[in-house]
């Protein structure tokens, strides 16, 4: 079982605007994230700040210039009033096509989706994606992760993204707990959930302002 802290790849805090995300993240921590780029064809754009070399954080809200399209890395976002974390990404460094091949039981995974995108300096980032979802309950509202396989030879966002944070620790609430620790030991991953009456995630973050509960 691998522990949260080793298995976040990045959280993703979706937002009403990216204005307002970037905003909320930086009255909480004194950081401030920098835009990244858009998601072509997935209706979001984002804004990264680095949690580590290999952690970061991704503000992610609806794309003005591609209107009508359906936010596919955060179902919803548009409906969203105010920021808050929406689901978080957990690496592997085994290929995400093995989600497609050796699922355990009870779970569905579409193909991997591969991605990249150019940084403004020419340096190309390079992944692939995987979201196995438990076949009755989804993503838990977000609280289930998707996976990400970095491309070998691509730097990792968490090492060029605006420093100052660390990620101290991380909990996951959800009324449906026992069933999400469950689908979180058949992925490989630590079962932290506990029960709360609504679905969250909360991170301890040390910042220039201090220790920061999101």
């Amino acid at each position: 079982m691998r522990p949260f802290a080793s298995a976040l790849d990045h959280l993703l805090i979706g937002a009403p605007t990216l204005e307002e995300g970037v905003a909320w993240l930086e009255e909480r921590t004194c950081v401030r994230a920098v835009k990244g780029g858009a998601h072509p064809g997935l209706g979001t754009w984002n804004a990264l700040a680095s949690l580590g070399p290999a952690q970061y954080v991704e503000i992610i809200a609806p794309d003005p210039g591609q209107p009508g399209v359906d936010t596919f890395y955060v179902p919803g976002l548009r409906e969203f009033k105010e920021p808050r974390i929406a689901t978080w990404a957990a690496r592997t460094d085994e290929p995400t096509s093995r989600f497609t091949k050796a699922l355990p039981h009870g779970f569905v995974c579409e193909p991997p989706r591969r991605g990249s995108r150019v940084r403004p300096d020419g340096t190309r980032l390079a992944w692939s994606l995987a979201f196995p979802r438990h076949a009755a309950r989804g993503n838990f509202e977000g609280a289930l992760p998707f996976f990400i396989e970095w491309e070998a030879g691509s730097p990792h966002p968490g090492v060029s993204a605006p420093s100052g944070l660390r990620l101290l620790s991380m909990s996951i609430g959800h009324p449906s707990h026992a069933e999400l620790n469950e689908a979180l030991r058949s992925l490989g991953l630590e079962d932290v959930a506990r029960e709360e009456g609504t679905p969250s995630i909360r991170v301890e973050l040390d910042t220039p302002r201090g220790v920061v509960i999101l």
